[in-house]
């Protein structure tokens, strides 16, 4: 059984390599390279409300904590970092901490056999969460053409939720749900308009709110339901934007017609009290080739992990 599975782990990655085009986009196309100067859109004030069920299939305790560092599909060594706002139930400092500038780390500890549901809002900081930035394609083809050429708008990112079984294969993600903030700024002497995504979107994932209404982009990676927006901004303005993915879900396509309301509020601070420090963020963005093979490469690790336990 193992020897079928490592063979499938390999045949995945064989053909995500064959399949991708080198273009470095789904849909072929060529992006424009970005130029901060250039962008009159910004982005700022990034928040996310996280909710979580996990179950221990262990007969040991285990423990698990909140991650301070956004990588996703964002380039290497390009990060976003998150403060703890609340906690619910009251989060526990762990004895290891992976980003002690940040205020160390907070998690829960989960008995065996048992499931815990937990909350947390975080706030993004550094360039991503206090002033104004934005979200690119940074592996743009600089080619020139002319006389038209396409406006492919501000780009997304991706990451898979259940990374945890990847993490730790005792602990089984049984249920995730992410409602992600951001304020969009309109910095130009202009009227302006262009298609913004969501800058954070999980895979195998659905989109059950947002506001303002927005519709899906299937075409930008694999299995993953971007959350795109048609804005037209007056000068000088800004625009708050909210949306909740729910996992696990089949993408098929297209947003709900009526989103359901979704509380956003903050709840009284019942974790730690972090200070940040003013991190320095670098423009985010990814080719779509590497994130195919790891998305698949990821999913199948999961699988095994499941199958082997």
């Amino acid at each position: 059984m193992r020897r079928r599975l490592c063979i499938l782990i390999l045949a995945l990655m064989l053909l995500s390599a064959a399949v991708v085009p080198e273009s470095g986009s789904a849909a072929k196309e060529t992006w424009v390279k970005e130029n901060p100067s250039a962008t009159s859109f910004r982005l700022k004030d990034l928040t996310a409300v996280i909710t979580v069920k996990i179950k221990n299939n262990d007969k040991n305790v285990q423990y698990f904590k909140i991650g301070h560092v956004y990588q996703g599909s964002l380039q290497e060594n390009s990060t976003i970092k998150w403060i703890i706002q609340w906690t619910d139930p009251a989060a526990i400092k762990m004895v290891k901490s992976r980003t002690p500038e940040l205020g160390g780390d907070y998690g829960w500890k989960i008995k065996p056999g048992e499931t815990k549901t937990v909350s947390f809002g975080l706030q993004a900081t550094g360039e991503m969460g206090e002033i104004p930035s934005y979200i690119v394609n940074v592996e743009s083809d600089d080619s020139n053409y002319w006389p038209i050429l396409n406006e492919p708008g501000l780009m997304s990112s991706w990451f898979i939720p259940n990374e945890i079984e990847v993490l730790n294969p005792s602990l089984d993600l049984k249920y995730w749900k992410g409602t992600f903030g951001f304020t969009l700024i309109n910095i130009d002497d202009e009227r302006v308009s262009g298609i913004v995504r969501a800058p954070i979107a999980p895979v195998n994932s659905r989109v059950i709110y947002s506001s303002p209404q927005a519709f899906s982009d299937d075409n930008l990676f694999v299995s993953t339901q971007v959350a795109a927006w048609d804005v037209t901004m007056d000068p000088e303005t800004s625009q708050r934007f909210i949306y909740t993915y729910e996992w696990p879900a089949k993408i098929t396509g297209g947003m709900p017609q009526q989103a359901a309301a979704v509380t956003t509020h903050r709840e009284p601070s019942t974790g730690p009290q972090v200070h940040h420090q003013g991190f320095q963020v670098r423009k985010t963005g990814a080719p779509y080739g590497p994130l195919v093979i790891g998305a698949l490469v990821t999913a199948a690790a999961v699988a095994y992990t499941r199958l082997m336990r």
